[in-house]
């Protein structure tokens, strides 16, 4: 067995997509989020409920629950979440895993935002079918997203790392008529 020489070059975090500032089409704004954590949390089968993944939610609320699939949550946050805490206090019913680094966020917004995403995904997104606060698992193109409604004309969208900077593309092409 050889032994492996190891470099002493440092881990540098970077963002998954190369823009500085949000981009703006006329009155839709494009921005990708950098600060704040996304924690999956997977549920152990036949103890864990949605009453349980929301009890994770912090009192203040800064932080949203969005269905990731059967037994699965996101917990994503606008701040640093104890991870430690939230961990402890589900240990006996799921699992949780830092997804910060392996998810991008992505939001759009403003008053054509429907229009934008309905060019790349089958949900219906009228409000009275996709209301403030729900959350689903769709493709965006052939790009699978968590997309979720967080305000009256904002919709977030949740992407594995490695699949963010094609998706910010896509919904910059899908956002140009509207500049």
């Amino acid at each position: 067995m050889s032994d492996a020489i190891m470099s002493d070059l440092p881990l540098i975090r970077r963002p998954a997509i190369a823009a500085d500032a949000p981009y703006h089409f006329g009155s839709l704004t494009l921005e990708h989020i950098v600060d704040g954590s996304v924690l999956q949390l997977l549920g152990k089968p036949g103890v864990f409920s949605e009453a349980d993944a929301k009890g994770a939610l912090t009192s203040d609320g800064s932080a949203s629950l969005r269905p990731a699939g059967p037994g699965q949550w996101f917990l994503v946050s606008d701040r640093a979440a104890d991870i430690d805490g939230i961990a402890r206090s589900l240990a006996d019913k799921a699992y949780v895993v830092d997804q910060t680094c392996g998810r991008s966020r992505i939001r759009l917004s403003g008053p054509a935002v429907r229009q934008s995403l309905a060019k790349g995904t089958g949900v219906d997104l009228h409000p009275d079918q996709f209301p403030v606060g729900h959350a689903t698992m769709t493709l965006i193109g052939h790009i699978g997203v968590n997309l979720a409604r967080t305000g009256e004309d904002t919709f977030e969208l949740l992407v594995l790392r490695g699949f963010a900077e094609s998706l910010w593309h896509e919904l910059k092409v899908m956002s140009a008529e509207f500049a």
